[in-house]
């Protein structure tokens, strides 16, 4: 495991493996998890918030794109203990997807109907550590007006942070240059898969990290029955593409 910085109080996010390279992430930081469609971030999103009510900590997940249907569905075929989690309500569940109701017929939704909902779910799970924002992206294309986008992303950000949980937001795709997510996020994590001879690679990239020691930056990533794990990159899968990853 890699060596801890003092006065930090490090959480583990429930990838098995990582915590042999780094020590975890602060407690109370926002995580960008970044990554196209099929690159497991969904999974890394419950598999985060699962590790979090293992260990008797309050939940909250916030689905844009998912329905609550579905999100039960995957978290069951991940951990037979997943709907108990729900029913007895440590994992809670806003629904900001297109089957809530919202107030025009279309799905649509203003920055003021978004934080409202949004503050009433976080409400209804007083003390929650963990919060999940699954996704940026989904959101930001049902706004009535898209422009809105920046405050919605910064409100949510601000009310996370008042709580002191540590959160997740998921967003599509690496772009080619930062946007205001990626610089206000105390973590940036990509999640990407490359073609290499014949032979597909996941990798798990730790792009950005306030406080992490880095050890390495790119791991293997492996998507199994019980979730995402990470490993050492073996020697004959580092091609010359990880360089345009860093």
């Amino acid at each position: 495991m890699a060596t801890a910085i003092k006065n930090i109080e490090w959480i583990d996010i429930g990838v098995e493996g990582l915590m042999d390279f780094i020590p975890g992430l602060p407690k109370g930081d926002a995580i960008l998890v970044r990554g196209e469609p099929g690159t497991g971030k969904t999974i890394l999103c419950l598999q985060f918030l699962h590790k979090g009510a293992e260990n008797g900590e309050k939940c909250i997940y916030i689905t844009t794109e998912e329905t609550p249907e579905t999100v039960m569905r995957t978290g069951t075929e991940l951990w037979r203990d997943f709907p108990s989690l729900i029913a007895s309500g440590q994992i809670q569940v806003i629904n900001l997807s297109i089957t809530a109701s919202y107030a025009s017929e279309y799905s649509l939704v203003g920055k003021g109907e978004v934080i409202g909902i949004v503050l009433d779910g976080l409400k209804a799970q007083p003390g929650a550590s963990r919060i999940v924002i699954d996704s940026l992206s989904s959101l930001g294309r049902r706004l009535a007006d898209e422009s809105e986008f920046r405050e919605v992303f910064m409100r949510l950000l601000l009310e996370t942070k008042k709580m002191g949980a540590t959160t997740i937001l998921t967003a599509e795709g690496i772009p080619m240059s930062p946007d205001i997510t990626e610089y206000l996020a105390d973590h940036l994590i990509y999640l990407d898969y490359h073609k290499h001879d014949v032979i597909w690679t996941r990798i798990f990239l730790l792009r950005k990290s306030r406080s992490v020691p880095l050890k390495p930056q790119i791991l293997k990533l492996n998507i199994e029955r019980d979730g995402l794990s990470v490993e050492e990159i073996p020697i004959a899968l580092k091609p010359v593409w990880f360089a345009s990853k860093i």
